[in-house]
This record gives C-alpha cells, sequence and structure tokens, in this order.
C-alpha cells in the first residue's frame, strides 16, 4: 500500500512539473541554447515576443542553437511543430556551429507576406550589431509588416497613417511630475529656439515607468506615434527619460541620425546630461542636453559631424583627449631637447651597435567572410557573420549612427543607458 501511495505521489509531481514546463515555454519566444544572450536582455525579448503575438495573433520566434548536422529551415520547421502551439508564427533558427540561418513560417498571417518582406525580416537578423539587436531588430521588423506597415525605412505619414502628420505634445514634456511649470516653460522656449534655428527637432520626455516596455522601443514609438520631427522628413532627436526606472533612450530620426552619430551620443551628449540624472536633477538634464544638441546641431549643419573621423570637442572645454594631446606635444619638444641631443652625440660613439630587423619575420593574417543564399518555397538560408558578444550598441567606433526598426516600420538611430 505504501508503496502505491509513494508511486502515485511521484507521477503526480512528475505531471505537475510538466505542466509548469509548458506554460513557462508558452511565455517564450526567444530560445537561446548557445548561451549568447544575458538573462535579463532575453527577459526583455520575451517581454516583446508576448506583447507582439497579443497585438498581431502571431508569433514571433527565435532559437539560437550549436546543434549541427541538419538544415536550418528543416530544423525550423520540426522545431516550430514540437515546442510552439501558436498557429500563426515565425521561427528563425541561428546555427552558430555553421554559421548558417534558416527560418520556418506557419498561418496565414506570414502566408500574406512576399519573399521580399521574408527577405528583409532575416537580413535584420543578420545585419544585428549583438546577439541582443539581430533578434530585436528581427522581431520589429517582422512586427511592422503584421501590423499592415510595408514601408521600412524613411517611413512618411503617409507610409504608414498611423503616424500623425503634425507633433501632438510640446517639445519638453514631463509626464512624471518632476519639474515645476515655470521651469518647464523655459526650457520648452529653449527647445523650440534650437529647433527652429537648426530645422531638427530637439525633445525630452519624461516618464514615471517604462510600465515593462524596452526602453529604446518606447522612445521610438513615442517619437514616432506622437507626430515628432522637423518638416518633410520628420529630422530630429528625442530623449526620453524613465524616472522610476532610471534608464533613458535617444532616438534620432531623418536628418537626426546625420547630425547626432553613435560616437557624439556615447562621447559627448550623454556623459553631460548623465551626471544630472544621477543627481535627480531633471530641468538640469534637459537643459544641458538641449544645449548640447544644439551644439552638434550647429556643426553638423556646417559640414563637419561630431564623429570618430570629423567634428570637434565642444567650444567650452577641451576634452581630455585633447588635453593629453597638448601635453604629449610640449613633451615631446622639451624630451628632444633634454635628452634627444644629448642621446644622438653618444649614439655616434657606438660604432659597434647594428640594427635588429627581425621583426619583418612576422607575417600578417586576415578574415575572409563569405554569404552564400540558398532559397526554398517557405524558408531561406543564409550565410551571416555572427553578431558581436557584447550586449551594448557600438560606440561609433566605425563612424556614423547604427539603425534599427521600430514598430512604425522606420529605421531609427540613437542610444540608451541606465543611470
Amino acid at each position: 500500500m505504501k508503496k502505491r501511495l509513494v508511486s502515485l505521489l511521484i507521477v503526480i509531481l512528475l505531471l505537475f512539473s510538466l505542466s509548469i514546463a509548458v506554460f513557462a515555454d508558452a511565455d517564450r519566444y526567444v530560445f537561446d541554447e548557445a548561451g549568447h544572450i544575458p538573462v535579463d536582455e532575453c527577459a526583455t525579448l520575451n517581454e516583446l515576443g508576448a506583447r507582439i503575438q497579443s497585438e498581431t495573433g502571431a508569433a514571433v520566434c527565435v532559437l539560437i542553437t550549436a546543434q549541427s548536422g541538419e538544415n536550418a529551415s528543416d530544423y525550423a520547421r520540426d522545431y516550430y511543430e514540437a515546442n510552439i502551439a501558436a498557429e500563426n508564427g515565425i521561427l528563425l533558427v541561428h546555427n552558430v556551429s555553421e554559421n548558417v540561418i534558416g527560418y520556418y513560417t506557419q498561418g496565414e498571417r506570414f502566408a500574406a507576406l512576399d519573399e521580399e518582406q521574408l527577405t528583409a525580416i532575416m537580413d535584420a537578423y543578420n545585419t544585428g550589431s549583438t546577439y541582443f539587436y539581430a533578434v530585436h531588430d528581427y522581431m520589429i521588423l517582422a512586427y511592422s509588416y503584421l501590423l499592415g506597415n510595408t514601408a521600412v525605412g524613411e517611413v512618411t505619414p503617409q507610409d504608414n497613417s498611423a503616424i500623425p502628420a503634425d507633433r501632438l505634445y510640446d517639445r519638453v514634456v514631463d509626464q512624471a511630475g518632476v519639474i515645476d511649470a515655470g521651469t518647464l516653460a523655459e526650457l520648452n522656449d529653449l527647445a523650440d529656439s534650437v529647433s527652429e534655428s537648426y530645422a531638427c527637432d530637439v525633445a525630452v520626455v519624461f516618464v514615471r515607468s517604462l510600465n515593462g516596455k524596452y526602453v529604446v522601443d518606447y522612445a521610438d514609438d513615442f517619437y514616432d506615434y506622437n507626430g515628432y520631427g522637423y518638416g518633410a522628413n520628420d529630422d530630429g532627436i528625442l530623449l526620453l527619460i524613465s524616472v522610476g526606472d532610471r534608464e533613458f533612450a535617444e532616438t534620432t530620426y531623418g536628418y537626426g541620425k546625420t547630425a547626432f552619430t553613435d560616437y557624439g551620443l556615447s562621447e559627448y551628449l550623454e556623459p553631460r546630461f548623465t551626471r544630472y540624472l544621477s543627481d535627480d536633477d531633471w530641468a538640469g538634464a534637459a537643459r544641458q542636453f538641449i544645449n548640447d544638441a544644439a551644439e552638434l546641431l550647429r556643426q553638423a549643419r556646417n559640414g563637419q559631424p561630431y564623429d570618430v573621423y570629423g567634428g570637434s570637442a565642444p567650444r567650452q572645454e577641451q576634452s581630455i583627449g585633447q588635453k593629453l594631446g597638448l601635453s604629449a606635444v610640449i613633451s615631446a619638444v622639451i624630451g628632444f631637447f633634454s635628452g634627444g641631443i644629448p642621446a644622438g652625440s653618444l649614439k655616434r660613439q657606438m660604432k659597434s651597435v647594428e640594427k635588429n630587423y627581425g621583426a619583418a619575420n612576422y607575417a600578417r593574417g586576415g578574415l575572409n567572410m563569405r554569404r552564400s543564399d540558398d532559397r526554398f518555397l517557405y524558408a531561406n538560408v543564409h550565410k551571416t557573420p555572427i553578431p558581436r558578444e557584447t550586449s551594448s550598441r557600438s560606440s561609433g567606433s566605425g563612424g556614423g549612427s547604427s539603425v534599427h526598426f521600430s514598430s512604425s516600420g522606420r529605421s531609427h538611430g540613437g542610444s540608451h543607458g541606465k543611470f
């Protein structure tokens, strides 16, 4: 009798554990078997997946695996049928051991997309600067197409009717209630003056909470669906600050992507306004951001965007690098006269010393990356560079602006961080 009770209890526990696993997988859209995405970032992507399915009725899923030996598209089909219950959905499989991606779609929602759109979705993953952003951009672009936003890139209100033709809010918005009315009016006057002077919107938005939304998506959507952007091309930059989450994101669009490069955001703007955020000086952060945005716009309109290969340091103070560079020149001149000339005299007396050219024996090598495509009726496979391991976007070492997609179908630049 006791053995039967023990056996029954074991069976019940097994069934309970299986049911927990099923419920847990129901909220999973990112399956990272290779361990390339940090746990917190994976949670962010799964929240995005849940929002996409809730709003579109389709599951947008990703599997990153090191398992090899099977066609990626066939593997995607088998994995989808075994692990994903959604009637409408897409699963992208990235086989990191063979550096190949493939996909499988199911249901009428994705059957309505043409091959050009499906290829664009795959390419969004291919061009991600990290595993996180590869998955994020793939999911967001699929989301955009599911919403019916067929235009991608420089999207206008005519391309997507959900984007207002006119701005709906002031350029400085305080939904968190952290700035008094008089100061808010002063900041709006400043933002209006800068925006009009350089024909590019400069906006700052304070919110109390992100409500579980990824800060970059929040900033992009606030910009797009509230009509921000100057002129026909909706040029601009918007800084979104979540007071409760202590996170921020800058989103750029149109000419904003030219004027506010990755390097300009990370090396100039962010270090200067985040020091105010750290002290909860919200008005000070907004004022600093608007004034510094004006400086970067001034440089860009003069043909020299602040970037790795162009622009200059803030006019009101030298950067550390410039100060060190000036010191190095002075030190070199002093060193030449104090030590170089005496050393040269001693060198002429050392007739037995010869130069060694052994370093010429070192060999130089390189990495040759290739890409190939195999196309099938319902799936395609791409050779693709593996995204970098880092969990943040490039700081602009290559110059220009890295871009990502928003749910409106627009191609935004920008950056984000915590304070």
